[in-house]
């Protein structure tokens, strides 16, 4: 093989010279295919000949290779014949000569003569040569030391090789030449003139060795000489290759063969270990230094000690020879492969270099073909296994050869488990040497185990595989499936024979959701793109799904799951485990059905449904075991079961629902919903502590499955422009969504279910039906009786807006489609849908829903797992809005359930049980000890000992070592909340609680007990009921955490709270113990206590009243001033600039300046409240009082100055109130300091005041004496009254008060005599006097107003539309009082029979409602509600003129509308309760009980008075209209049923158009009056509207016979009719009485029937349960029943009983010939009798207009006895003696006559069962023509019927 290239020179030293000569000695070349080659500078050795080498030279070679006679001699020799190295050799020589095919054309002669030197001059004579430079001398030197080497192979010279050695180390350059490696390779070679007996000394070699290696280390390119030496001592004696000092320099060599050998602990041959490395061809050199010379020569004298681990440098050798060497070693290869010997003389070292060799893709497929037999060969087992191991971890190229080494690996078959073991690790290297070999293998091992010649070691395979990939191999795996059913063939029950062989093989080791998850990837290939059965092949994928889930249950899951069936908890985790598998599978199954098998195929939609039922177990059972009958019937069930009781994941819910609204998927909206509420269900119902059933996090599950239920109208309509259609969804799926989701929400209450109770009302309504489990509407948690009303009436306008909305919009569809009118009866659509808006106001659930709610709760726990929920807590939520006084017995059975783990529940759970417990016994009490049952009592103490273990754990909570922060405030904060509760109840229940909590404490000690805290002692024993707060509460080890939230919740409490007594605990307890340390809370504690001083007037003056003053008052007053005393001290010290306030609350706040310099910045209600607190007088022995005097009220000095925050005007800090307050206090000081600076006026005013003690009164007419002294004149106008002031000042002498001569004689100056003066005194407070007269005017005189004047500028200026709130108009007071002044003197006239009145009154309400009227009108209602001091007088005298003149009908219109028109304005949500509004309201009401209607039942009264006299029909229109509206506005339905009827009566005549609004408005309200009158039930006003119709039809006869119901009810019969169906379906059950009369009551008098009957008797039949009909038999069939019934109703309706539909479902249309009567209704003899009864009175009834009729009549009936009777000759019997016995009474009467015909009829239709013919019937005159008869009535007949068998009866 000629490859001309030019090798490149190597080293410059190394520069070849040519030589022909032989090499002297015995030096022989050996080697196959000559010995040239391509190599590097190593001179003309690896170069290739020149062109003219004469052709003797290649013979000459030829011969010089074959020639030594010692070769073939040994090959020869018996002894060795059978030795593999020598025959080797010799076969590999005769090779070389036989193919003459070489690498290069000629080996080259050796071109060196060596010159031989003893070795002790071996270093000189190199050293020397080199100095010369003479390169050939040293080539030849060295060529002669190689040549004593080869002549002492066995015992070589020590200096020489340790000489060698040392020039390797210090100068490997010198070795590097053509002839030195030609000379060592012969040193390498097998030299056949020596016979060794065993390998020999393998010192030279290894000397030649590591000489080449430190020759060629740095070299990347090496000759290929090397290659063939290695192959030859290879396939030889390996005395060098195996040699570990080799090891190196044949690594280098492998480097060629790119083979990853495998390590030394796979390789399994017992010769010397080499530790060869895990090469490959590419792997990265590690540079290192070569041997050191010491450890060298030691390893040549000690071989066997020396440890091999220095390595050189390893790195590819060849990669420019690749080729070349490839061919060259596959050549030998096959040379030696195909030689012929027999199969088993291969030898031991062919298949070590087979296993060195393996990187060659050829060795591999030439290897692995003879691999099995090799492995069966005893002798070759061992290096046989290494080289099974090489093939596989070489067949990394997934080339079609490698492909084809997998597919013959596959085949081996193997049987001892050792070579099994062995096999299977060397699959797994097979695996990991290329990633596609995994799925290759499997392919494999899978179709050979569905072939014919099955390889046995199959399964194992596959075993090894899975454990080795346990992702990946499960996915191919799944890919042959795909492929198998791909096919033409039906490989199915194949694929699942061999799946379920390959799991039982695999000891179920395979990941299941892998492998499912493989069978459901979409494949691109071609063969998938155009394969014929799509459908097919989505089909049995599903199949597959279902049997992989199934095939998961191993036999631990099987006990798992048995255990659990049974209660027991063992192996749970394999049993999770399995539960969770199976949830991935169907989520990944879900998806793949959704994404994936639309782009695979279009199924048809049955399909599609099926695959995905399949995979959820949702389909029949035996679509899983139809194919194979696998699994096995005894577990079939069991199975089934446990793939189906899963948790369900998220996202196969979510893709449920998204396929469900897809258009594009086969499954509908209502499947989807189905699907999804049955797997929400069956997941839910499989809850457990340890798995999670049910995870959902997005919030958008709630939108999607609400999406499922919407309604969309068809596409193909056009809906008017414009027009938009409501949001509609169809009911069924509607009230299948808020239970779905209710499951949900229960299972995620941290995310849909938050959601679901801030956003959705529906479905918060719903979850508290679960918890509370109360299933009424509105739910039970709304307590407060308005909103239920409200929540109820917006229920029902929302249905009827509903039913409008639907109405329409379905008109709009038919108007685009069949053009038909829809009305309510003929629509489709109004059943069917509802309006969708889930997060409107909740609708009412139909009955179905709340049952299957309850349901759902009574299985799966949901109110119980809402109720646990914390984050959110739903159920903290529902208690905190419940009020406390409303039962909670649903929170009662959730404590009481709660199994003894009360720490599950929130700690408010826990308090309100107790305060419901605590309630619970306050209403029983001990009086019922008595009568009660074991059980009864059983149940209390089972309720006293829970009680006791709940106070148990709350006091622990509080006290126990445990109690921390939270859980304190937490309880504490439950009651102390309440305490300032609007409702007594609530208040006493949580003083109690907290006592019952708390009181424990005390005695916890019992030192404690008998000592109590100094500091609080002399208050515990006043306030002894209190002992919980002042005593216990401070001891709780937590005390300082809840201080704070305790301090404020009784600030709160004392506004709320009306017990004097308690009131004082907290005070004393806020003194004691309100933390102040902030200003804030400082400010709040000073600010509410004064509120209650100065705002609650009545708790102080009881407490600190003169006549019930006690120590507890003491104690509280102390307590108050100590709380001040503290706060103004704080404040005085303040600094100025300080803010001690916010902003905000700056316009109540005052500056305080006192003439010491002190200021301080406050409350002007505290102020107020000190003062007050001052005027009480001083406790017993407390410096506080003395102090805040000083402070407030210095002696000797001026008080301190107020200015205003806000504006820093000065403000009045004692205003006329106040200082009243301080005149009547008994402390001189204040009563000083209140007389200072007085106007007259207010001294005036003081005066008239009462209360005021003696020495206060004298100080004050002192004053006022001073006061006329100083300036009569404007003391003298100000005084209104003389004569009663001077009454006044002589009366307060009376008492004693001293001083005011002065102004006595002023005021008796200009008065006349003493007995005039008490006259008109009198005359001027008499009652008929105005209010406002009697009063003293303290202001100047009021002006007169004239007919000139402008009332409306006066009206605007009195309540100014834009005021500026920071100025006061001082003249308003004068003109409002001139304003009240002329209207009440208006009013006096009127008063006094005066009817020439000034106008002024009418005038102003004409300005009044003209303003109203105007733009402004909102603007000056608001300004007369902020100045109601002024528009209140008004109004009243406005109404009181109103009430004078009530002639002045249109001064009282005017004055109505102008008060609507104002309290429109008020009643607006923004503007706040006022008196102005409340005065309104109170007039309104009072008008409308004169003028329209005071109550429900006056309207009523004045209905009947305008119907009895036939007034006009717009008085009627407006009474009716009036009683609408204030039923309307919630007013109580009081009115006798009598007159209510007598209204509707005379309503109906006229025909009213408010009768249905009425009758609605009615029924509605009488609610809650059917309580007190039962007849005011809806269903007895109707019932008895229509009787009365029916009783005074005959009076009424003369109008006309046919239409008397006519003229009396008209079209409001039918109204009525409705009604009554609407309320009472079942038309009798509701007032039987009432009713029963409605349906059966008969007037003898030849009454027309009413023409509603026949209609409610065929809803009676048709509507009823079958116990109202069996009462209605009955009741008509009764012997001894009061009334009588009308006949025809009475038979009309038994017949029909007969016929109902609902009997004969189900049966058979056509009637057969031969069909036997059935009898349905079956009737004792007396009943029958009473039917007889009813026949006759019905034929007597005709019998009055012909006989004929009567006769036609009973005929007619007789079917109906006969099929009652059913054939029973003893009932027949005791029929016929009554109808005898009735004609043996009655003879020839009409009554007679018709039991006669009776009787007779009866005989035709049975003679058999009449035995003789009754002697009655012999004598009559026989029957008559119309009359129909089985037989012909004579005698012979007669005797042959006795014997005839029963006929069907037949007409």
């Amino acid at each position: 093989m000629n490859r001309p290239k030019a090798a490149a020179v190597r080293r410059p030293g190394a520069v070849p010279k040519p030589s022909a000569h032989p090499p002297p000695g015995d030096f022989i070349a050996l080697g196959s295919k000559g010995q040239g080659g391509e190599g590097k500078a190593a001179g003309s050795l690896l170069k290739p000949a020149p062109a003219g080498l004469p052709s003797e030279r290649k013979r000459d070679a030829a011969a010089a290779l074959a020639g030594p006679p010692g070769l073939g001699g040994l090959a020869k020799r018996p002894k060795l014949a059978s030795t593999p190295p020598l025959s080797a050799l010799g076969r590999l020589a005769e090779a070389a000569v036989a193919e003459k095919r070489a690498i290069s054309p000629s080996i080259k002669e050796p071109s060196v003569i060596p010159i031989e030197v003893g070795p002790t001059v071996l270093l000189e004579e190199i050293e020397a040569a080199e100095a010369e430079g003479n390169d050939d001398r040293i080539e030849g030197v060295l060529c002669g030391a190689v040549k004593q080497l080869k002549m002492n192979r066995a015992k070589p010279d020590t200096t020489l090789y340790l000489s060698l050695m040392y020039l390797a180390k210090i100068k490997p350059n010198i070795f590097a030449t053509e002839g030195v490696i030609e000379a060592l390779c012969s040193l390498l070679r097998r030299d056949a003139s020596i016979n060794f007996k065993a390998k020999g000394n393998s010192l030279v070699s290894v000397l030649a060795c590591n000489l080449l290696m430190a020759a060629y280390e740095e070299d990347e390119n090496w000759p290929e000489i090397f290659v063939k030496v290695y192959i030859e001592d290879s396939l030889g004696e390996r005395i060098w290759v195996d040699s570990p000092h080799c090891k190196t320099f044949v690594d280098n060599i492998q480097t060629a063969f790119n083979t990853k050998m495998p390590p030394k602990s796979m390789l399994l041959h017992g010769e010397v270990g080499r530790s060869s490395g895990d090469l490959s061809a590419g792997s990265s050199p590690h540079p290192s230094m070569t041997e050191e010379e010491d450890s060298q020569s030691e390893l040549l004298i000690a071989e066997e000690k020396m440890s091999p681990e220095q390595e050189g440098q390893l790195m590819p050798r060849y990669d420019d020879l690749a080729e070349s060497v490839e061919e060259y070693v596959l050549d030998m290869l096959r040379d030696q492969l195909n030689r012929r010997q027999p199969m088993d003389n291969v030898s031991r070292n062919l298949l070590r270099l087979l296993t060195a060799t393996c990187g060659y893709k050829e060795v591999r497929q030439m290897a692995v073909q003879r691999l099995e037999m090799w492995l069966q060969n005893p002798k070759l087992t061992k290096p046989a296994q290494d080289l099974l191991m090489s093939v596989c971890m070489n067949c990394n190229t997934h080339s079609s050869e490698d492909m084809e080494v997998i597919s013959n690996l596959i085949k081996i078959r193997l049987k001892p488990k050792v070579l099994l073991n062995h096999y299977m690790l060397c699959v797994r290297e097979l695996l990991n040497a290329h990633r596609d070999n995994l799925g290759t293998t499997i392919k494999f091992v899978i179709f050979n185990e569905l072939s014919n010649a099955r390889n046995p070691n199959n399964m194992q395979i596959l075993y090894t595989v899975l454990q080795h990939s346990s992702e990946q191999a499960p996915k191919y795996l799944a890919m042959v499936f795909q492929d198998l059913l791909t096919t033409k063939d039906d490989y199915l029950r194949a694929s699942r024979a061999l799946l379920r062989e390959i799991i039982k093989q695999t000891k179920h080791e395979i990941n299941f959701q892998a492998f499912c998850l493989g069978l459901m990837q979409e494949r691109k290939e071609a063969q998938y793109a155009e394969m014929e059965f799509k459908e097919r092949f989505v089909i049995h994928i599903t199949d597959l799904l279902a049997v992989s889930m199934m095939l998961g249950i191993t036999a631990q899951v099987k006990e798992a799951g048995i255990a659990w069936d049974k209660g027991e908890k063992k192996n749970l985790e394999v049993l999770r485990s399995f539960q969770n598998q199976i949830a991935a599978i169907q989520r990944d199954a879900v998806w793949w059905l959704h994404t994936v098998v639309p782009s695979i195929s279009k199924l048809a939609p049955k399909d599609y449904v099926h695959c995905l039922h399949k995979v959820l177990f949702t389909e029949q059972p035996e679509t899983y075991y139809k194919w194979d009958n696998w699994p096995p019937e005894s577990d079939r069930n069991f199975f089934l079961r446990l793939c189906s009781e899963v948790p369900i994941l998220e996202d196969t819910l979510m893709r449920i629902l998204v396929i469900g609204l897809s258009r594009d998927l086969p499954l509908g909206p209502a499947d989807a919903m189905e699907l999804a509420d049955h797997l929400v269900k069956r997941a839910a119902a499989v809850q457990a502590d340890d798995v999670e059933v049910l995870r959902v996090e997005r919030i958008q599950l709630i939108d999607a499955v609400l999406n499922l239920c919407t309604y969309h109208h068809p596409e193909n309509i056009q809906l008017p422009p414009g027009y938009q259609p409501p949001n509609l969804a169809i009911s069924t799926l509607y009230w299948k969504a808020w239970p779905l989701l209710l499951v949900v929400a229960a299972f995620n209450p941290e995310n849909i279910g938050l959601a679901a109770w801030e956003e959705y009302p529906s479905l918060k309504m719903l979850m508290e039906m679960v918890m509370t489990n109360n299933y009424s509407y509105p739910q039970c948690t709304l307590t407060d009786e308005e909103t239920r009303t409200e929540m109820i009436n917006r229920e029902l306008q929302i249905s009827q807006r509903e039913k409008q909305e639907i109405l329409a919009f379905e008109g709009h569809l038919a108007a685009a489609s069949t053009k038909q009118t829809i009305t309510e009866s003929s629509s489709l659509l109004l059943s069917q849908l509802t309006s969708l808006d889930p997060q409107g106001p909740p609708r009412r659930p139909p009955p179905h829903v709340l049952e299957q709610v309850k349901s759902l709760n009574q299985s799966l726990r949901l109110g119980h797992l809402l109720c646990r929920s914390r984050h959110p807590d739903f159920l903290l939520n529902i208690i905190q809005r419940q009020a406390s006084s409303q039962s909670m017995p649903w929170l009662a059975d959730l404590v009481q359930s709660s199994e003894g783990s009360l720490d599950v529940l929130p700690v408010q759970c826990l308090c309100e049980f107790l305060l419901h417990d605590a309630a619970d016994e306050s209403t029983s009490g001990e009086e019922e000890e008595e009568g009660e049952s074991k059980e009864q009592r059983a149940k209390k103490r089972q309720r006293q000992q829970k009680q006791r273990q709940l106070l148990g754990r709350l006091q622990d909570l509080l006290l126990g070592p445990k109690a921390d922060e939270q859980t304190t405030c937490e309880v504490l904060d439950y009651f102390l909340r309440r305490l300032s509760s609007s409702q007594v109840a609530s208040r006493v229940l949580a003083m109690k609680g907290l006592s019952l909590v708390l009181s424990e404490g005390g005695l916890r000690d019992g030192e404690e007990k008998d000592h109590p805290m100094e500091e609080d002692s002399g208050d515990s024993e006043l306030l002894q009921g209190y002992q919980w707060l002042l005593r216990d509460l401070p001891r709780l080890p937590l005390f300082d955490s809840v201080r704070a939230t305790t301090a404020l919740a009784l600030q709160q409490a004392i506004h709320m709270e009306t017990d004097p007594q308690t009131i004082s605990a907290y005070l004393v307890y806020l003194s004691q113990h309100a933390p102040v340390e902030e200003q804030g809370q400082h400010n709040d504690l000073a600010l509410d206590v004064a509120r209650l001083i100065v705002e609650r007037s009545t708790i102080m003056s009881h407490l600190f009243s003169k006549l019930s003053y006690c120590a507890e008052s003491d104690a509280v007053l102390v307590a108050l001033l100590s709380i001040f005393s503290r706060y103004i001290k704080r404040m005085r010290q303040s600094k100025e600039g300080e803010e001690v306030y916010s902003w905000s609350e700056s316009q109540d706040q005052v500056f305080l300046r006192w003439t010491s310099g002190e200021t301080a910045t406050m409350h002007i209600l505290v102020v107020h409240a000190m003062v007050i607190l001052l005027t009480l007088g001083p406790p017993q022995g407390d410096g506080d009082f003395y102090t805040l005097l000083d402070i407030w009220f210095p002696e000797k000095k001026p008080l301190p100055t107020a200015f205003l925050v806000d504006t820093s005007e000065e403000a009045l800090l004692l205003p006329d109130w106040l200082k009243l307050r301080m005149i009547r206090s008994e402390v001189p000081r204040l009563v000083d300091a209140a007389l200072q600076d007085l106007e007259p006026q207010q001294l005036l005013l003081f005066v008239q005041s009462f209360g005021i003690p003696v020495s206060s009164m004298s100080k004050l007419l002192q004053y006022l004496d001073q006061a006329v002294s100083h300036d009569p004149q404007t003391l003298e106008q100000n005084i209104m009254d003389k004569n009663y002031m001077a009454h006044l000042v002589e009366v307060q002498h009376e008492r004693g008060a001293t001083g005011g001569q002065t102004f006595h004689s002023l005021l008796t100056a200009s008065l006349p005599a003493r007995r005039d003066s008490a006259e008109t005194a009198r005359s001027k407070s008499s009652p008929e006097n105005n209010q406002g007269q009697s009063r003293i005017r303290t202001l100047s005189q009021v002006r007169v107003l004239g007919p000139e004047d402008d009332l409306a500028g006066i009206f605007l200026q009195l309540f100014p539309l834009n005021p500026d709130p920071r100025w006061q108009n001082s003249n308003l007071r004068p003109l409002a009082l001139a304003l009240q002044q002329a209207l009440g003197q208006e009013l006096a006239r009127i008063r006094q029979g005066n009817t020439q009145v000034t106008g002024i009154t009418a005038r102003l309400l004409q300005a009044v409602a003209a303003l109203i009227n105007s733009p402004h009108s909102g603007a000056l209602v608001m300004a007369m509600h902020r100045n109601h001091f002024i528009s209140c007088p008004l109004m009243r005298q406005l109404y009181q003129y109103q009430r004078c003149m009530p002639q002045d009908t249109a001064f009282s219109s005017l004055f109505f509308k102008v008060l609507m028109q104002m309290l429109q304005w008020l009643e607006n949500p923004a503007v706040e309760d006022g008196p102005l509004r409340a005065q309104l309201k109170a007039f309104a009401v009072q008008y409308s009980s004169r003028h329209r209607i005071s109550d429900v039942r006056g309207g009523f009264l004045h209905l009947t008075e305008a119907l009895t006299f036939r007034r006009d029909p717009d008085l009627i229109s407006s009474t009716v209209r009036a009683i609408i509206a204030t039923l309307k506005s919630g007013e109580k339905c009081n009115v006798e049923p009598e007159l209510i009827s007598k209204a509707l009566q005379g309503l109906i005549e006229t025909h009213s158009p408010y009768l249905e609004e009425l009758l609605t408005v009615l029924f509605s309200a009488t609610v809650e009056t059917t309580a007190r009158f039962p007849a005011m039930k809806p269903i007895a006003v109707v019932s008895s509207l229509l009787l009365q119709d029916k009783e005074e039809t005959p009076v009424k006869k003369e109008l006309d016979s046919c239409s008397t119901e006519a003229a009396w009810l008209g079209p409001s019969s039918g109204l009525l009719n409705d009604w009554l169906e609407m309320l009472d379906p079942e038309v009798i059950s509701s007032c039987p009485d009432l009713q029963q009369k409605l349906l059966f009551s008969w007037n003898k008098a030849g009454s027309q029937v009413p023409s509603f009957r026949p209609y409610l008797l065929a809803l009676l039949t048709h509507q009823s349960s079958w116990t109202t009909l069996h009462q209605c038999i009955r009741l008509l069939l009764c012997r001894n029943r009061e009334q009588r019934f009308d006949p025809t109703a009475s038979l009309d309706f038994l017949w029909a009983c007969i016929h109902i539909p609902r009997i004969w479902q189900g049966r058979d249309q056509r009637t057969p010939q031969k069909r036997r009567e059935e009898f349905v209704l079956h009737l004792k003899a007396s009943e029958l009798i009473s039917m007889v009864e009813l026949i006759l009175a019905e034929a007597e009834t005709r019998y009055q207009n012909t006989e004929e009729a009567s006769c036609t009549l009973i005929q007619s009936r007789l079917p109906l006895l006969l099929s009652c009777s059913h054939g029973d000759l003893e009932s027949i019997k005791k029929v016929t003696e009554y109808l005898t016995s009735c004609i043996q009474q009655w003879g020839s009467s009409s009554v007679g006559k018709c039991c006669q015909d009776l009787l007779l009829q009866m005989y035709l239709q049975l003679p058999e069962q009449l035995v003789s013919m009754p002697e009655v019937l012999l004598s009559s005159e026989g029957a008559r023509d119309s009359s129909t008869c089985k037989t012909p009535v004579t005698p012979s007949r007669q005797k042959a019927a006795c014997g005839m068998p029963t006929w069907p009866a037949g007409s």
